[in-house]
């Protein structure tokens, strides 16, 4: 740092956490509130988007919406069935436990400060192979970055509502960027992953206070911008629905999430969202390697790194040393940049396995509550040896040609850096799989032609598919697609038999359907006559039942007709019945309510007259009628009628 300024050097123990239980995030009248709504569905969406509330935030990947409203509004989504929930907005604030000491800087002072924290972690070798985070991706959702000498931002966005500027007004996020990509300029401090891209997502203020409605609106903004990681370095002991769905998501997307496990103590839980399963947790270390005092431990940490009295970028050019999760979180955050500059096709989950053998084990063998895998240090590849074992793993593939040794030998070359040893590697091993293709297609082929089932046509179409357009594939094509006609002859044959044997409408079709596969030709001719005689038959079989309906017009002929017209495929025939067949139903429908209304006249003469003789002639009656509801209420009535003695 240029000599023209003083560089102050503070001491301070940073953690941000939420008050679950605290007031309103903004002021607001006694009879209104701010909530955030979880919607099922587009109809969810617009019901909040339609009714009397005040929309204060729609999130583009989060099927949530900010709102201030009235109690009785609120009661309502929370009954509506498509909103899955309702959470109030809740304020979070710093842990102010801050105790700064400036120290003014004499001109014999050296422009480099001590950083005990990058030689645990091994970082200086991961530097020495070219590793500094290039092209990654890092949102550090905070209090915002302020401009320093000593960092380069990418770029930003404010979550809060007094300002649109991302810059900090409070320092936290500042210091916890330091951590993460100071440059390495000579002066001031280095940071672990100098070249990463770093944003300054503010979702605090200059008090370092918050609420959940700005922290969604962060993570909102990451997964909208395509963050390759997260860093937050902030917390709450209570649990949030919408918070952990918003990470669940993020998660899903892609996004590497780290948090600080919290600074409440060994043995108190692990913080939220540190805790839940889609973000890695980070414990505290101090110089010794032993667990931070202050450092909350759980089930839920996964990894610990160094996080006392670090020392990092501040506000207005100066530096400060801080204790805390906070600091330690940046640590694993700027690690995983560099394992992801590495390796740069890994998933987020691929990454967090990664890290794993990039740790030293402490405390209890394997993971524990306070460490979880262990301490994060890099650890240098070993080039030389690894590209020994890729390439005799190769020459075993161009020995056996089998796809077992292939893929073996294509798993060790892939995790060679870059270089032209590697290309040669990958251009033999390219060679292999293609003789291994072009053979596995003539296998799979020869058993096509000899099992002549759908089964190894589908396997052997896939494998030919595999090859590059030449000679092979084409002569392989053309076995196989003599085999699919002598596959599509023999369906035909079996579904028109079939059909000719049930004459049913399913039957029918789909003979008719395997028969449009066939290619023109004189089989295909004549299987299509035989299809026709069957429809045909069917043709004359519903004519003639449709006759003896409309010539005795009963319940018993009509269904059967019905049935016989069914079978019929769609067409002429079957409309013109169909329509035939409708008559005599409306024909029988009327000499039913005929015998009704019969019915009905003479159960009420019983009624009336209690002889024996108008209840049998009523009784009659009634059992000529179908049953129907209107039946049971008839013959109820008549079972309640008593002749006369």
């Amino acid at each position: 740092m240029k000599n023209t300024f003083c560089k102050l050097v503070v001491s301070v123990t940073l953690f941000f956490s939420f008050l679950g239980l605290g007031p309103l995030a903004h002021a607001e009248t006694s009879s209104e509130k701010e909530v955030i709504v979880v919607y099922k569905n587009t109809d969810g969406k617009e019901t909040v988007l339609d009714s009397d509330a005040e929309v204060e935030q729609q999130y583009q990947h989060l099927p949530a919406v900010a709102v201030t409203a009235d109690p009785e509004t609120v009661k309502e989504f929370k009954q509506d069935p498509d909103i899955l929930y309702v959470e109030n907005n809740v304020t979070f604030t710093a842990a102010d436990n801050t105790d700064l000491k400036v120290l003014s800087e004499n001109a014999d002072t050296s422009d480099n400060f001590e950083q005990w924290n990058l030689e645990p972690i091994q970082v200086k070798q991961a530097w020495k192979e070219g590793l500094t985070g290039k092209n990654v991706k890092i949102a550090v959702i905070d209090s915002g970055i302020s401009p320093h000498d000593d960092l380069s931002i990418s770029g930003g966005y404010s979550a809060v509502s007094y300002t649109s500027s991302y810059k900090d007004d409070n320092g936290h996020g500042t210091h916890v960027a330091g951590i993460i990509g100071a440059k390495h300029n000579g002066y001031g401090i280095d940071g672990i992953a100098p070249e990463a891209q770093i944003y300054a997502v503010k979702a605090l203020d200059q008090n370092g206070s918050g609420d959940l409605q700005g922290l969604l609106k962060g993570i909102d903004w990451s997964i909208a911008n395509g963050m390759d990681i997260v860093n937050m370095s902030l917390g709450t002991s209570s649990d949030s629905q919408i918070l952990h769905d918003a990470m669940d998501k993020a998660y899903e997307k892609g996004v590497l999430l780290v948090a600080a496990s919290g600074n409440e103590g060994n043995g108190k839980p692990v913080n939220y969202p540190a805790a839940y399963s889609s973000v890695v947790a980070v414990s505290a270390t101090d110089q010794h390697n032993q667990l931070a005092a202050f450092s909350t431990t759980g089930n839920q940490v996964e990894f610990s790194a160094p996080g006392t009295d670090i020392t990092s970028t501040y506000l207005h050019q100066y530096y400060a040393t801080g204790s805390g999760t906070s600091q330690a979180t940046p640590h694993a955050a700027a690690m995983f940049a560099l394992l992801k500059q590495r390796d740069p096709g890994n998933t987020n989950v691929q990454l967090r396995a990664l890290m794993q053998k990039n740790i030293v084990d402490l405390g209890i063998t394997g993971r524990d509550q306070q460490f979880g895998y262990g301490l994060i240090r890099y650890k240098a590849q070993q080039a030389d040896k690894a590209y020994a074992a890729a390439e005799q793993a190769v020459k075993k593939a161009e020995q056996t040609k089998t796809q077992a040794d292939i893929d073996k030998a294509k798993k060790l070359v892939s995790k060679l850096p870059n270089s032209s040893a590697k290309k040669a590697l990958q251009k033999r091993l390219d060679n292999v799989q293609a003789y291994r293709n072009v053979k596995d297609a003539k296998d799979k082929a020869a058993k096509a032609e000899k099992y002549k089932t759908q089964q190894t046509v589908d396997t052997a179409q896939a494998a030919i598919n595999k090859l590059p357009n030449g000679t092979d594939k084409k002569n392989l094509q053309k076995r196989l697609d003599q085999v699919k006609r002598y596959i599509a002859s023999k369906q035909a044959k079996d579904k028109v038999a079939k059909a000719e044997k049930s004459k049913k409408k399913t039957d029918v079709g789909s003979a008719q359907s395997a028969v449009n596969k066939l290619p023109a030709g004189s089989e295909k001719t004549s299987l299509q006559k035989r299809l026709n005689k069957v429809k045909s038959s069917n043709v004359k079989t519903a004519q003639q039942s449709v006759a003896a309906a409309e010539k005795k017009s009963t319940d018993a002929n009509a269904a059967k007709a019905q049935k016989a017209v069914n079978e019929l495929q769609s067409g002429k025939d079957k409309t013109s019945l169909q329509k035939r067949l409708d008559k005599v139903k409306k024909k029988v429908a009327a000499a039913e309510a005929k015998k009704v209304e019969t019915a009905k006249a003479k159960v009420k003469k019983a009624e009336k007259d209690k002889t024996k003789k108008s209840k049998t002639a009523a009784q009659s009656a009634v059992n000529q009628l179908k049953a129907s509801h209107e039946k049971t209420k008839l013959q109820k009535r008549l079972n309640a009628v008593k002749p006369k003695k």
